[in-house]
């Protein structure tokens, strides 16, 4: 398993290939397909009844989130097949405790219309004008139908549209959040994974950032975004970030009462280079190993 990792995708077939011929012991799969049919995939590691879900890349922007996902998925196997210990953690005792569900990239289309351009598709000419007429695509965080999927979620939609209609917020726009809760595929296939499993925690990977907010806001799940945050030298911003109770982790958290946690990766702007920023992904290894030992 590679640790520098550019989720196009080719990549991702190649890396979903290659993990289910190494580790066929494991699972993996889809949870769902983009709007373009793009496969949205998912890696189950663990044999533990608690789970633990992990996503990255809900904006095309964010792909290095994929990037470290998928490498913490081949540390993963690594550790448990050498019975190895991280952090002071015994990994194979770990994951027979918990069992992690990773989605490295929820926005495959995105990352991909970032990296590569847009496709000949029959939303072809409609990206095109939510573009400004531009073919380039490098700052494009939306799904491939204008969605900001970090908003496609059933909390706080109503303060989204408000939001949308003050500032002129149209498709293909940052905080754009669709016509309705979960109304792209990619949302609402991971809130269906999480109506299936009822996680006992969940973690969004996003960039940059170097810190980390939770939802809900119980005394408990600060402390715990509080160990994170000082495992890796992160800043704690739970207390005041409006942020946790946005998106996934504000979904998760305020309607179905899981500690779920955002963390924004790595500094500087997004697209962010992997040369600069090596550091997340010994950060994000961090705080999966550590987090569970803490639920």
């Amino acid at each position: 398993m590679q640790k520098e990792f550019v989720p196009d995708r080719e990549g991702r077939e190649a890396y979903f290939t290659e993990f289910r011929e190494k580790y066929p012991q494991e699972a993996c799969g889809i949870i769902g397909r983009s709007i373009l049919g793009k496969d949205i995939d998912y890696y189950r590691i663990g044999t533990g009844k608690r789970h633990v879900v992990a996503v990255g890349a809900h904006c095309g922007t964010e792909y290095i989130t994929a990037s470290a996902l998928y490498d913490f998925v081949g540390f993963l196997c690594e550790k448990a097949a050498r019975g190895a210990v991280s952090g002071g953690i015994n990994i194979p005792f770990l994951l027979q405790k918990f069992t992690y569900w990773i989605i490295p990239c929820l926005n495959p289309d995105g990352v991909d219309m970032n990296l590569c351009g847009i496709e000949k598709t029959p939303l072809y000419e409609r990206q095109l004008r939510m573009n400004g007429g531009s073919a380039d695509f490098s700052a494009w965080q939306a799904n491939a139908r204008g969605v900001d999927l970090r908003y496609n979620y059933n909390c706080g939609f109503a303060a989204y549209k408000r939001r949308e209609e003050e500032k002129h917020i149209q498709p293909g726009g940052a905080y754009y959040s669709g016509e309705y809760p979960e109304s792209e595929p990619e949302t609402k296939s991971l809130a269906n994974l999480l109506r299936t499993l009822a996680p006992v925690a969940t973690v969004s990977f996003h960039s940059p950032g170097a810190e980390i907010s939770v939802s809900p806001k119980t005394e408990y799940a600060r402390r715990v975004a509080e160990r994170l945050a000082s495992s890796v030298g992160y800043e704690n911003s739970s207390a005041e970030s409006v942020a946790a109770c946005e998106g996934f982790s504000g979904y998760a958290g305020e309607m179905l009462g899981i500690p779920s946690f955002t963390v924004k990766l790595g500094r500087g702007e997004n697209p962010l280079a992997d040369s600069a920023n090596c550091g997340m992904y010994d950060a994000l290894r961090k705080m999966l190993v550590f987090l569970p030992t803490r639920l």
